[in-house]
């Protein structure tokens, strides 16, 4: 007979970890708002594209091969790859796949955090695991999860060095996976508890170019498996997970957060609605300067045209930010270098017009290369944060200027349904392994119509219907 362990009353403190709890446990999708559940299926379609077009990436086949040694209980599945595992790590490495191109969502006023894989991947383990999880009930999972995350990601107003996808994103795929367990509201703040424990994640990995970037978000994803049947079982974690003396903030974030933000408008406002979609698979702050390079392309006809001199004017204090003009290696010899390069991504717009996941590996392309070399930047005080422009000189003196917009994919500029449906059939594409055609068709119909949708497992199996 199965013994789980008693726990212990709640602690009745006001630590956020208790709203967020009570809020996941107790919204039922007729609670969330159609636009919410609409925005929440186009983050799902934009996310499960992402794990396919990141199953073929560099480190998931090693990731996959060690995962498989240890063997264990075969009850979820992998994405594309086939064959199955332990639930957390399933959700490991399908989670590892949607960060691996840098494709996937971002919330772009929470520190660039990419909620959606960790909350899908844990979702999906969970799925198989337990089986007949209703597209309503994914949906539903989902947007909480997406929720939390980004409340979370908005609340660290100070940069610390986190990789906010991994260390952050741990509480939103949390959330997710406790709701389609069923946990009650105690196990729910155990969760996030065990969850604490575990939560770890640096950008050193991208300074250094390292594959443990996309590893980071697979652990998200696994931890939060792990926490949500432990505390179904009865195991404990930290009830004071977020304010306590050694919470999470004041630990991992000291006099650089507002624990307001968390719980303001929990339960009326759903920040999943404002997630940014990538039109480009690399870093997001650098997506207004490909918009900008693309346009130039086209207006001075670049690929016919060859280029003098390429200027980026832009005030001083957009030069010492994270991920700035300057930043990057601009000749990447490898994905990650490339994906987080501005001067290279802006080579890739201005010289082939395109910005995808084959271009983002030009690394031998001597246009792609001569171009980014070209790139200059130019100091323009008292113009703003957000205000910059490039400006191309062609050989024989032809000139443009394009200034920079809201990047495309923005809440501001968004991408179509249209678009994003493209974007999903071009991640799986570039698949591990061919997927029929009407399989991709039949999974895009899916999540976009999730009453259709009767078992969510069903969006993996299509995923292994190959031509």
């Amino acid at each position: 007979m199965e013994t789980r362990l008693e726990m212990p009353e709640t602690n009745t403190s006001l630590d956020p970890a208790h709203a967020l709890a009570e809020h996941v446990v107790e919204t039922t999708i007729e609670d969330v708002p159609e636009e919410t559940i609409t925005a929440t299926r186009l983050d799902v379609l934009d996310t499960f594209g992402a794990i396919l077009g990141g199953s073929g990436a560099p480190g998931i086949r090693e990731l996959t091969a060690v995962t498989e040694r240890w063997g264990g209980l075969e009850e979820a599945r992998l994405a594309v790859i086939g064959g199955k595992m332990p639930a957390h790590h399933a959700a490991l490495i399908n989670s590892a796949m949607g960060h691996a191109l840098d494709f996937d969502d971002t919330y772009d006023k929470g520190g660039h955090v990419h909620p959606g894989t960790s909350v899908l991947a844990a979702s999906l383990a969970i799925a198989d695991s337990v089986g007949n999880v209703s597209g309503d009930q994914l949906m539903l999972a989902a947007t909480l999860g997406l929720d939390v995350s980004c409340r979370l990601g908005l609340a660290a107003h100070d940069d610390r060095g986190w990789h906010r996808t991994a260390s952050f994103g741990i509480f939103g795929a949390t959330a997710a996976a406790g709701k389609l367990i069923g946990l009650t509201k105690k196990q729910m703040v155990h969760a996030f508890g065990i969850a604490y424990s575990q939560a770890a994640g640096n950008r050193q990995c991208i300074v250094d170019g390292a594959l443990t970037k996309r590893f980071q978000a697979g652990q998200a994803a696994h931890g939060a498996v792990m926490s949500v049947f432990l505390a179904q079982q009865g195991f404990t974690g930290a009830e004071n997970v977020f304010a306590g003396r050694f919470g999470f903030f004041p630990m991992y974030q000291p006099e650089g957060y507002d624990l307001s933000i968390i719980d303001r408008g929990l339960g009326d406002e759903f920040l999943g609605d404002r997630i940014s979609f990538k039109p480009y698979p690399c870093v997001r702050p650098s997506h207004a300067y490909i918009d900008a390079g693309i346009k130039l392309h086209n207006k001075l006809d670049l690929g016919r045209n060859a280029i003098e001199s390429v200027i980026v004017r832009t005030d001083p204090r957009a030069l010492a930010s994270r991920y700035n003009i300057a930043s990057g290696n601009k000749k990447p010899t490898q994905q990650v270098e490339a994906q987080f390069s501005v001067p290279y991504l802006i080579g890739c717009a201005l010289a082939l017009g395109e910005v995808g996941i084959d271009q983002i590996n030009s690394f031998d392309d001597p246009t792609v290369l001569a171009a980014a070399a070209l790139v200059k930047t130019e100091e323009r005080p008292g113009t703003g944060m957000d205000h910059a422009e490039i400006k191309v000189v062609c050989v024989g003196g032809r000139t443009a200027t394009v200034e920079l917009g809201p990047p495309s994919g923005s809440p501001e500029n968004p991408l179509t349904v249209k678009q994003l449906q493209d974007k999903f059939s071009d991640c799986a594409k570039h698949a591990a392994h061919s997927i029929d055609q009407s399989a991709i068709t039949k999974i895009i119909a899916l999540i976009l119509s999730p009453d259709d949708l009767k078992d969510s497992s069903d969006l993996i199996q299509l995923t292994l219907t190959t031509k």
